[in-house]
């Protein structure tokens, strides 16, 4: 299973990595244009994105998750906004879920777990 992770740091990349379960690989991307072009070009499994305060066009990410067939599951994780809305983004329909940071770990754990199961679920990647 291929799991991007959109962070302008590593951090977020090394705690998906940490707290992922055995199978998952992780591939890590600092820019929005780099996740959207990968998105596009070759669909991951799934995809946890740190939200930025920069006003970038979130809602052309979600879409283009949204859009991919089949869907590619989103977690979306801020310090910034407090809710999906505060991003900028529209609903999150089933296929996304937006934590706030600080999460703790079991919390963030859980839900990339859940992020995990919902691509299995909407048939991407093998089971683990």
């Amino acid at each position: 299973m291929r799991l991007l992770v959109l962070d302008e740091s590593r951090v977020l990349s090394w705690v998906v990595e940490h707290l992922s379960p055995p199978g998952v690989e992780v591939e890590f991307v600092e820019s929005f244009e780099e996740a959207k072009r990968r998105v596009s070009e070759r669909p991951p499994d799934a995809a946890v994105v740190s939200l930025t305060p920069a006003h970038l066009p979130w809602k052309t990410f979600q879409h283009l998750c949204a859009s991919s067939v089949p869907p590619v599951p989103v977690l979306y994780e801020s310090c910034v906004h407090k809710s999906p809305s505060d991003a900028g983004l529209g609903p999150l329909e089933g296929y996304a879920e937006f934590v706030p940071k600080p999460t703790p770990r079991g919390d963030l754990q859980a839900a990339i777990q859940r992020l995990i199961e919902a691509s299995r679920r909407m048939g991407r990647g093998p089971s683990l």
